[in-house]
């Protein structure tokens, strides 16, 4: 299946790209999107340790556990907090 990943700031830094494709096996989940884009991109996996990205599938907010779909948009937005 294919998932488009767009990483907001500063996490896109660690790849040089703000919007990736990425393919993975039928029946992936986003803890499996997040497992290969560590492989593909250890300093982004150290960037995701250092302060863990609030993820998107579409419009909806997902975990680790959530299903992704064939043609999914991901999204990786780093968490702010405001005052």
């Amino acid at each position: 299946m294919n998932v488009h990943v767009r990483l907001a700031e500063p996490f896109w830094r660690a790849v040089g790209l703000r919007e990736l494709d990425m393919t993975l096996p039928s029946a992936s989940s986003v803890d499996d999107l997040l497992t290969l884009l560590r492989e593909r991109y250890p300093r982004l996996g150290v960037d995701f340790d250092q302060c863990p990205p609030h993820i998107f599938i579409g419009e909806e907010e997902a975990d680790a556990h959530s299903p992704l779909e064939d043609g999914a948009r991901a999204h990786f937005v780093y968490p702010v907090a405001g005052g």
